[in-house]
């Protein structure tokens, strides 16, 4: 089957490239020909609304960050669009806005939308293509795989509740990447869901090694901190648990505005390389466990905490979340991988079984 995959764009962030890779790469083993489209940053006008928007949630109150103009957004992304452009082998030309053409070009006969928060307003311009709105007149299957909210709380205006609730009672079949999202599914868009595995789970790590077969493993054994935001309180707390492990430490940020972007493939070897990570970021977490590393997750509200306990409960790992408000080097026991390696090939084989029951 010729598929289409609706996702964000893929650009300055490393889980959501990854989740991209790993969706195509199982579509592919299933013997389906999946076509990604590359969504491109938004445009000076999309810039200009969004940072409108921004003032007014500051001016109430809310937590959130200013958008970063499109001339930066271009210089950040490089060093990742090399691997989208070589890895992710089925890809449209880089578009601005989604349309029904590609479908008929590429003789599309399904779309599946996933993964990494498509389904939260805040960070998708237009959120209702990410419901397929553009798709609305064409005959093709409509799949979401591991759609996110990020959250569990429902913050969507009336206006998109009513419009997404009717793109999304057209779809064949539903799963989220949240278990919180199975009751935001149905409490708030009227349809049913299944919990899934997040796309990039679905990948082993010598799947994930392929990519790294012209970086020897190093060494010399780090504490890897991979941190989306970055303050002093975090970076103490990671500098003492480096100590306290007697490991050299590697800090790195997801802010290109900090420090330039690493390409994917010395992203990944970070987590291959490490003896433990101490994270705030989701796909920090995942890739963690796909490379069975002993880890600690810093609580990020800001971005969801949904994400995190999800995957954590789902694995039994509860245990490896810490609080960002105080953070204290307290002693982690080591983790049993064969018991929780057990639990994540059965979640990968249901999740992959969801993908074949509706293709």
């Amino acid at each position: 089957m010729r598929i289409g995959i609706v996702t964000q764009p893929l650009s300055r962030n490393y889980g959501g490239i990854l989740q991209n890779y790993a969706l195509q790469q199982t579509l592919i083993k299933l013997g389906h020909v999946p076509y990604t489209f590359d969504l491109g940053n938004y445009t000076w006008t999309d810039w200009a609304v969004l940072s409108i928007k921004t003032i007014i949630k500051k001016i109430l109150g809310r937590k959130c960050d200013f958008p970063q103009t499109p001339t930066q957004n271009n210089a950040n992304e490089r060093p990742l669009r090399t691997f989208v452009q070589q890895k992710i082998s089925l890809i449209t030309p880089r578009l601005h806005k989604l349309s029904n053409e590609k479908i008929k070009e590429y003789n599309l006969e399904a779309l599946i939308v996933g993964s990494d928060q498509v389904w939260r307003p805040m960070y998708n311009y237009n959120i209702e293509d990410l419901f397929l709105k553009f798709a609305q007149d064409c005959n093709v299957k409509r799949l979401a795989y591991a759609a996110s909210f990020g959250t569990g709380q429902w913050e969507y205006s009336d206006v998109q509740t009513d419009n997404c609730k009717k793109m999304a009672q057209k779809f064949d079949a539903v799963s989220v990447r949240e278990d919180s999202a199975v009751g935001l599914c149905k409490d708030h868009l009227n349809v049913e869901a299944v919990h899934v595995l997040d796309p990039t789970l679905l990948l082993t790590s010598d799947e994930y090694n392929r990519l790294l077969i012209n970086f020897p493993p190093s060494a010399s054994k780090v504490l890897f901190a991979y941190l989306l935001d970055v303050n002093e309180q975090k970076v103490e707390y990671v500098k003492d648990y480096a100590k306290f492990l007697g490991l050299e430490l590697v800090i790195k940020s997801a802010d290109a505005r900090l420090e330039p972007n690493d390409s994917i493939e010395k992203w990944l070897v970070n987590f291959r390389d490490a003896a433990y990570v101490i994270t705030d970021s989701f796909h920090g977490c995942a890739f963690s466990v796909i490379y069975n590393v002993d880890f600690s997750v810093i609580g990020n509200p800001h971005r969801g905490l949904d994400r995190m306990t999800s995957l954590l409960n789902s694995l039994d790992l509860t245990d490896r979340l810490v609080g960002d408000s105080a953070l204290e080097v307290i002693s982690q026991p080591q983790i049993e991988w064969n018991r929780i390696n057990e639990r994540l090939n059965a979640l990968r084989g249901y999740s992959t079984m969801f993908l074949k029951q509706n293709l």
